[in-house]
């Protein structure tokens, strides 16, 4: 199947290696392969809450990673002597992405949370799950919601969160934030502001129309709901943002 420009950009933003990492709402487990063939973690594990996909993707697993015990055996302890296999193990769940069995695994392992996919006012439901669940854990997401992407930034700079990386894609005529944020202060100790920072910090010539065109979209949003039911924060804050990159741009091309 295709690889999504969306699922190559999360792959690349994944740098170093984790003991576990969670592909949540994982659909046919397209990412979590890719992360399996580069070995990017000790344990991949594969969530997602419908049966018939979680069948198909373990029968998939088994085929083209037949060497991963912890696949052929979904009953083994994940704390599984990593020496006892060359390859990533892996794992497939079925169940929600609130109820991640995180306590199954050690207190000192790197651990990092992808949830793609979802819509924003969901997404942040389950990183405020987990978060509750397991408050002690130092833990990394990866979150790429569809929409209500201001309103998912306000939320994780409430949860404590901080900013590691960020990026912005346009795939199929549609935008999407990526956010790589941690519940520890990267060292640059950025914070999540709430219309994005470093997405805009590394634009070229060949990128900026592309920001430009979003900022403008999400504006353009915002102004045609409802006079009752328009932010006029929200609407100033893209407008002082797509304002800052015309003028850093300008100023650019001057110099």
């Amino acid at each position: 199947m295709k690889i999504s420009q969306r699922l190559q950009q999360i792959n690349s933003m994944i740098s170093g290696h984790y003991d576990h990492i969670w592909d949540c709402c994982c659909d046919h487990g397209l990412l979590g392969m890719l992360l399996l063939e580069r070995s990017a973690a000790r344990h991949v594990h594969f969530v997602d809450c419908v049966p018939s996909l979680m069948q198909a993707l373990e029968l998939r697993l088994q085929r083209f990673f037949p060497a991963d015990i912890s696949g052929l055996n979904p009953h083994l302890n994940l704390d599984i002597d990593p020496n006892l296999s060359r390859h990533t193990q892996w794992q497939v769940h079925c169940l929600d992405v609130a109820a991640l069995p995180l306590a199954q695994t050690s207190d000192k392992d790197k651990q990092l949370i992808i949830i793609a996919g979802v819509g924003g006012e969901l997404l942040v439901d389950l990183v405020k799950a987990i978060l509750a669940q397991y408050p002690q854990r130092h833990l990394e997401f990866i979150l790429c919601p569809v929409h209500h992407n201001y309103y998912v930034r306000q939320s994780l700079t409430a949860l404590g969160l901080g900013l590691k990386s960020e990026h912005l894609l346009e795939e199929n005529q549609r935008f999407y934030e990526i956010l790589h944020v941690s519940t520890i202060a990267a060292p640059n100790g950025l914070s999540i502001t709430a219309t994005g920072s470093l997405m805009w910090q590394t634009l070229d010539e060949r990128s900026l129309p592309r920001a430009q065109r979003y900022l403008s979209q999400v504006i353009g949003h915002y102004l045609r709901m409802p006079t009752h039911k328009q932010t006029p924060e929200i609407i100033d804050a893209y407008q002082q943002q797509l304002a800052q990159l015309l003028s850093e741009h300008s100023e650019f091309e001057c110099s």
